[in-house]
């Protein structure tokens, strides 16, 4: 029988991120059902991987790590955490163990009901007797065999890969896991948190930060010098060090739109894609040297090159949100509609190219996560409002802190929904997230009636939801009464009204 795999399960198998398997399935070179991948599927979609067994691992990997992430968070010594992460871990990889063996049971008793009804049936049933004996004894010896083929070295594997470093930031007192293979800079991004930095290659020295407690390794060079004074206060650059142990850090970082500062940056045009008629997918690399500071939801205004306008004009330029997630800082992306009035889409697909200078300038708006609220999140989307959307989805699963996401995605057209594989690769991957795809009827005009209809159908009490709404200005005043009629929490709504998709009636 193959093995079915979680998402998580099958990157560690095979050594790649959660969403190189995404990737994969989007582009329908994976198939994925009911959150999971197949052992043979995922060989034929990674050839050239290296595989290894990780069967104790199944279904329990998320867990694990969550419960060494909470203890971690606790204000015992650190061996005493150390001990009793090592003990859970223990104990639920016996568990899981144990849970592959009952499997295996379930599998032999199917296995000899029907060999008992073939008995039945057959003609000569001291011969099938006696070949149903031997076939059950040989499935009881390698039961056997399998039982003992659990190793203490392999245990022991399973262990360190579990137990990474614990970073505690202060004074925001947010923390993370990070991997001995990575920078700090790198894992805390990865994580989600807007920690501040600027070049990520040890020269400018804005990431620079205190070690309280733990040990540290520099693992790059950095020409950024400090002063003997701050070298003895125990500061370190986050961009070219690792953790060895559990540390402590004492850190600038941003928790909301106006910890982040303007900025202005000069960056290259990585790609540019034609989804539809409608809508162009770009992505912008900014120098290594010169990330942009972002939070998830933000917009930026765009400046097309000078000679790609016309003579005695100023340059071209407009604004868009940004569609990537602020974990994955050497990559922008944009979606920029074609079917509106500025000149902007239509210049970039007729004259811009791979390689091609473009401006940035900001981050702008509010239009961001509250991270610590405890509520479970809807987003609603309209056309191109996908792209704030879709970059605080990627920041909420980066933070992992929600029970629940919701995603309504609303249009005229069934192909407005751009990204339509990718809304239901999360669906399919993940257990806590839902995806409704929203197509009004040609003649429907009641748009916001037709969300409030969902909303009331799909969830009994919206009080305890976080709503982010990326619509046309006038479709949020719309909205905010009728949500307010239905429960939703006046400090609970989100709107994005810098929009650049079809204008919509209501």
């Amino acid at each position: 029988m193959d093995r079915h795999l979680s998402l998580s399960q099958a990157a560690r198998l095979i050594g790649v991120k959660r969403g190189d398997i995404q990737k994969k399935i989007q582009e329908n070179k994976l198939r994925v059902m009911e959150g999971t991948v197949t052992l043979s599927d995922l060989k034929k979609a990674f050839p050239d991987a290296q595989y290894e067994d990780n069967t104790m691992l199944e279904k329990v990997e998320k867990f694990m790590r969550d419960a060494v992430h909470k203890m971690a968070q606790s204000e015992r010594e650190g061996a005493q955490v150390d001990a009793l992460s090592r003990r859970l871990i223990k104990m639920n990889l016996e568990l899981a163990d144990e849970r592959s063996r009952a499997n295996r049971m379930e599998e032999l008793i199917d296995g000899l009901k029907h060999r008992l009804m073939a008995i039945n049936i057959n003609a000569d049933k001291e011969r099938a007797l006696n070949e149903c004996k031997d076939w059950f004894h040989a499935e009881v010896r390698n039961l056997e065999i399998e039982k003992m083929i659990t190793p203490i070295d392999q245990m022991e594997h399973q262990l360190k890969q579990f137990m990474l470093p614990h970073v505690r930031l202060l004074p925001s007192r947010h923390d993370f896991i990070s991997d001995k293979s990575e920078t700090l800079l790198e894992s805390a991004l990865r994580s989600g948190l807007a920690v501040d930095y600027g070049c990520n290659n040890g020269k400018c020295g804005k990431c620079k930060s205190k070690v309280l407690s733990g040990k540290v390794e520099q693992v790059s060079h950095q020409d950024y010098v400090f002063t003997e004074s701050e070298k003895a206060q125990g500061y370190i650059l986050t961009c070219s060090n690792r953790a060895i142990t559990d540390i402590t850090l004492e850190t600038e970082e941003a928790v909301s739109a106006d910890d982040i500062p303007l900025q202005s940056i000069s960056a290259k045009v990585k790609k540019i894609q034609t989804i539809n008629e409608h809508v162009i997918i770009m992505t912008i690399r900014p120098p290594r040297s010169q990330r942009l500071r972002f939070l998830a939801g933000q917009h930026i205004k765009l400046s097309l090159a000078k000679q790609l306008t016309p003579k005695e004009q100023p340059p071209i330029t407009a604004t868009y949100s940004i569609a990537s997630c602020p974990c994955e800082p050497g990559s922008l992306e944009f979606h920029i509609p074609l079917c509106n009035d500025s000149p902007f889409g239509p210049t970039l697909l007729e004259k811009v190219k791979t390689s091609d200078s473009i401006n940035l300038t900001g981050p702008y708006g509010s239009f961001v996560l509250d991270e610590d609220s405890p509520n479970s999140l809807i987003f609603v989307a309209w056309d191109t409002g996908f792209a704030p959307i879709k970059s605080l989805i990627e920041h909420a699963m980066s933070l992992e802190n929600a029970d629940t996401i919701h995603l309504y995605w609303m249009s005229r057209k069934v192909e407005d929904h751009y990204l339509e594989n990718l809304c239901r690769s999360w669906n399919d991957a993940l257990d806590n997230f839902t995806y409704t795809p929203i197509v009004l009827e040609p003649k429907t005009d009641v748009v916001a009636d037709s969300l409030i209809k969902h909303l009331h159908n799909e969830h009994k009490h919206l009080h305890n939801f976080d709503l982010y709404i990326a619509a046309p200005g006038h479709l949020n005043h719309l909205l905010k009464p009728l949500l307010l009629a239905n429960g939703v929490k006046s400090e609970n709504m989100h709107f994005e009204s810098t929009f650049h998709g079809d204008e919509i009636e209501d």
